[in-house]
This record gives structure tokens, sequence and C-alpha cells, in this order.
């Protein structure tokens, strides 16, 4: 019995070489019909940038620290439009907020009555206290300007005298491209 008791443990021991060898081959052969490989991508968004543009008749930015001396029955220059500096279309809109300040010791309510910009509306269109540009701005374009002017008419009066009259000007800009039809349908416009 001892004699088939060591033959028992050869032959599973033969078994148990034999199967570990069936093991690394079956292992070596996977290797063979196993494959790898990587690839790296790159995707940069677009970028919606612009840049406001103020400028007199000529050209020239639009004096920091304004114009003084105006009296009525004038115009004062001042061209306002918008360039898309980015590398992706989008859509512009400009607010723009107007104030005066009367001078020191003159108690009246002044307004804008007759203190006008010469606003285009065939290019803009007013909705909620903003002008919409009408169409999507490509890159490197430039909008046509929201106004070139501003007029002070011949009825003020002395009230007027010495006022401080300040029209600042806000634009936004968002990506026209899967962003609605038109400027007033697109969203993620800035809250103000």
């Amino acid at each position: 019995m001892d004699n088939q008791n060591a033959r028992s443990k050869k032959r599973i021991g033969l078994v148990a070489v034999v199967i570990c060898c069936i093991a690394l081959i079956g292992a070596g052969t996977l290797a063979y019909f196993t494959v790898e490989e990587t690839a790296h991508n790159v995707i940069t968004t677009g970028k919606v940038q612009m840049k406001l543009h103020e400028e007199t008749a000529d050209g020239k930015p639009f004096p920091e620290n304004g114009i003084s001396g105006v009296m009525p029955n004038t115009e004062v220059d001042k061209k306002v439009f918008v360039e898309n500096t980015g590398n992706a279309d989008m859509y512009v809109r400009i607010c723009v907020d107007k104030s005066i300040q009367p001078a020191d010791g003159v108690d009246a309510a002044l307004d804008f009555k007759n203190i006008t910009l010469d606003i285009d509306k065939q290019h803009w269109t007013e909705k909620d206290g903003f002008y919409y540009y009408n169409r999507a701005l490509k890159p490197g374009e430039k909008t046509e300007p929201l106004f070139t002017v501003v007029q002070f008419g011949k009825e003020l009066g002395n009230e007027y005298m010495d006022a401080k009259i300040e029209i600042d000007v806000n634009a936004q800009a968002v990506q026209s491209k899967n962003n609605g039809d038109n400027p007033l349908t697109a969203a993620g416009w800035p809250e103000m």
C-alpha cells in the first residue's frame, strides 16, 4: 500500500504539474490576444471676448475726463460700438445709464428730455433696458455704432449751466453658437 500511495502521490503531483503548465501556456497565449492602445485628445473651448469702443468722430478714444463747456444747441461726438476680439461668434448687448448732477447751489430736477442720443434702431433692438445687436458678431467684426452723437437741445435753460452729465455704457456678450436664434432668445446674459 505504501507503494500504491507513493504512486498516487506521484500521479497527483504529475497532474498538478501538467495543470500548472497548461495554465501558464494559456496565460501566455492570452497575452498574445490582448491589445492596448492610448489616444491623447486635446479639446479647446471657444473664447468669448470683446472690446467696447467709445470714440470721437475722428476715431480717437473719447476723453476719459469728458468734455466741458458744452452749450445748448450743440452735438458732442461719441461713437459707441463693440468689437469681437475672441475666437467665437457672439451676441452683444449694451446698457446705457444716464445721469445729470446739477451745479452746486442749483436746486432743480434735471432730466434728459432735451439731451438725446442718435440711437441706431436699424441694427439694434431695445428690450428691458438693453440694446441688443440684431445679429451674431463673428471674430474680428465690429458692430455698427449704437450711437454716434449726444445732442444738447436749444431748449436747455440756465438750470443746466455747469451741470455734470454722465452717459455710462456697459457692454455684455454671450456665445451665439447653440444659444438661440437671436440675441433676444439667447441664454447666459450676465446679471446687472
